[in-house]
């Protein structure tokens, strides 16, 4: 009898822990204790694809797919075209990485991010690669790159240390 109720207490944990994205809730907190324990003092939380590691020294945060709306990203103008494909943000460093981007997509963001990080500016454009660096009056660099051949643009902001 022991072994019967001790068969049917297995069906039911298995059923709960594959129902309901049980499963994956446990994945993902072992995923960060592990985290945890390989960097050190962090607090490590796990949204679906997304990562956020929180320290003293402030959050990261990785493995989005939309604009972020905190940290630098506040503090340079957004990229509303294309297909993010990759983003890590924080207080001090963002980048995004936006696929099927179109050149005039590009170009009309270049010359927005020109007139407004005038500072210390650099531009390089080459035959398949177009680029732009420069500082702001808060001393926030911003560069912005676009590949021509894979219609692919990224977009790097960090504040001074």
């Amino acid at each position: 009898m022991k072994k019967v109720y001790f068969i049917l207490i297995i069906i039911i944990l298995l059923t709960l822990i594959t129902g309901c994205n049980a499963k994956q809730k446990m994945e993902d907190k072992i995923a960060e204790k592990i985290i945890e324990q390989a960097i050190g003092d962090a607090d490590i939380d796990i949204d679906g694809d997304e990562v956020t590691i929180k320290t003293d020294e402030g959050d990261v945060t990785f493995g989005s797919t939309e604009w972020p709306n905190s940290g630098i990203s506040d503090k340079i103008p957004e990229f509303k075209k294309g297909n993010i494909v990759s983003v890590m943000n924080s207080e001090a460093y963002l980048l995004v990485i936006i696929e099927d981007v179109k050149a005039d997509d590009f170009m009309d963001y270049y010359e927005e991010i020109k007139g407004k990080f005038t500072q210390e500016s650099y531009e390089a454009k080459s035959e398949d690669t177009i680029s732009y660096m420069g500082k702001n009056e808060d001393d926030i660099s911003i560069m912005a790159s676009y590949s021509t051949g894979d219609s692919t643009a990224s977009i790097t902001a960090s504040k001074p240390e």
